[in-house]
């Protein structure tokens, strides 16, 4: 069985051969959506179409917002149409080359992955900030459900142009919704102000015949079960902090979890390669057993930061598959 029918079978719950080896089922494609609206370089500080500041440092492993009170995108949420427009999509793009990288895939036994960031809360706090976004949920609750009503249509708009000119086997969704130890705002405030959208957001993609694969290395477990309601196939990011075996039998195997892995004790400049197998051998003995289980490093992508790491990863996740599969 190939990486992809294994990964569907695992999907599906049916008889997967052997653990889905984290990404090796998936070939990313850059579209040119990204190219509209990621613009972040290494080194660089960028500001963006929505006119948030986006600072990559040098040896640094990603990109991050720069939101302070002299920059902020949304000084006051009450007056948000004032100051801020969503980028345009409406341009023609060239989608030649992403099609040409999906056929390679395609022809690898590999499912195209597209990645959509960023989510629904994190776009809100990239335009004026956490503190802001958190507040604004309590006090100013009905700007902030204009505003995310704005911001859903225009990722419904992206879905579309994406679907009908890519069609990709999975989208990437990114969306942190927590810490390690809690999520950023009570249960009750999500489901009122993002349950909703998503279900919009990801019914389309179910619609369509997409995978939904939903990036958030946090502490989600209040919403396990809204997670599995609002269309998302695969957990993406699930932070070991989560109690997964109960998470397992809370959404009895409708959520696939893929993650489980704590990077913090594994992906660093002098690793040590008996912790890390050690790792990995926790992971699949205590979660091996409630099913749609990946073992994943919980970053919202492949690989890891420091080089070696992933490829002892990725080894020692091949022989625990033996111990748990016939």
């Amino acid at each position: 069985m190939n990486a992809r029918d294994n990964f569907l079978e695992t999907l599906r719950q049916g008889k997967p051969e052997a653990f889905v080896n984290e990404w090796e089922p998936f070939g990313s494609v850059f579209d040119p959506l990204m190219g509209v609206t990621l613009l972040a370089q290494p080194g660089k500080t960028i500001v963006d179409d929505w006119g948030t500041a986006i600072y990559w440092g040098e040896n640094e492993p990603g990109a991050m917002p720069i939101v302070n009170e002299d920059n902020k995108a949304i000084p006051d949420v009450t007056e948000w149409k004032k100051y801020i427009k969503s980028p345009d999509l409406t341009q023609e793009l060239d989608w030649t080359a992403a099609k040409a990288q999906a056929d390679a895939i395609h022809k690898e036994n590999k499912l195209t992955m597209s990645l959509m960031a960023t989510g629904l809360f994190e776009q809100a706090h990239y335009l004026m900030g956490f503190e802001d976004t958190l507040m604004n949920l309590l006090m100013e609750p009905e700007a902030m459900e204009e505003l995310l009503d704005y911001i859903t249509e225009y990722k419904l708009t992206y879905a579309r142009i994406l679907v009908e000119n890519l069609h990709p086997d999975v989208v990437l969704f990114h969306d942190d919704w927590g810490s390690k130890t809690s999520m950023f705002m009570s249960p009750d405030i999500w489901r009122e102000f993002f349950k909703p959208r998503y279900q919009k957001i990801y019914g389309y993609f179910k619609s369509q015949g997409v995978i939904v694969m939903h990036h958030a290395d946090s502490h989600c477990q209040p919403i396990v079960k809204d997670m599995v309601e609002i269309g998302m196939d695969i957990w993406q990011g699930v932070l070991p902090q989560n109690d997964i075996p109960q998470i397992q039998k809370d959404t009895e195997g409708k959520l696939l979890l893929m993650g489980g892995l704590d990077a913090a004790i594994m992906d660093l400049q002098d690793y040590d390669e008996a912790i890390i197998r050690g790792e990995v051998a926790r992971a699949c003995r205590e979660y091996a057993p409630g099913g749609s289980f990946i073992p994943c490093l919980t970053y919202g992508g492949e690989g890891s930061i420091f080089p070696g790491v992933n490829d002892i990863i990725m080894d020692e996740i091949r022989k625990q598959s033996p111990l748990y599969f016939k």
